[in-house]
């Protein structure tokens, strides 16, 4: 992969900003953006609201433009670092709850296309950390309710039994 596109660890975010310009603040400082004069790339720093039931904002630095759901996936199964799994897997969490982008059977399909049986058991470590912090077996509707059909609300929670069932049986055969 080489590159990196998010730091999660507060520390290495804390080391490497100073070394970056800084372009725009948003009020309140909860993001901004900065540019890295070496590489002439730019980067944002944020709190996501996933981590605000762990006690608040988790602390991210993304590099721009912002990754796509399928980056942001495979950043989570490949990086070799493991706060960059976390911070990727903490934005897809950040994007479904507030911009309602779905990621789940994207996630759930490269999972499925991999030859399980191939991998390192620290690989499928590496997988099921994926599937409890994404919360795929979890069934519970994380889609809005309110305004919706009795059918459009069976379809959302068919849609994440669905998927929880997938996550659990993907589970299973990474035992």
């Amino acid at each position: 992969m080489g590159k990196r596109y998010l730091y999660g660890d507060a520390g290495l975010i804390e080391g490497l900003l100073p070394q970056f310009e800084l372009m725009e603040e948003a009020a309140g400082g909860w993001a901004a953006v900065y540019k890295d004069a070496a590489t002439k790339s730019f980067w944002m720093k944020c709190y996501t609201t996933a981590g605000e039931q762990l006690g608040g904002g988790y602390e991210l630095l993304i590099r721009l433009p912002l990754p796509t759901t399928e980056r942001l996936i495979a950043v989570a199964i490949e990086t070799p670092h493991e706060d960059e799994a976390v911070a990727a897997i903490m934005r897809l969490l950040d994007e479904e709850a507030v911009e309602a982008k779905d990621f789940r059977h994207l996630l759930l399909e490269v999972l499925e296309q991999m030859h399980l049986e191939s991998i390192s058991s620290e690989q499928k470590q590496h997988l099921r950390k994926i599937i409890t912090l994404t919360s795929l077996t979890d069934p519970t509707n994380k889609r809005p309710v309110k305004g919706k059909t009795v059918d459009q609300l069976k379809a959302d929670a068919a849609y994440f039994e669905g998927v929880s069932k997938q996550a659990l049986d993907l589970l299973d055969s990474l035992k």
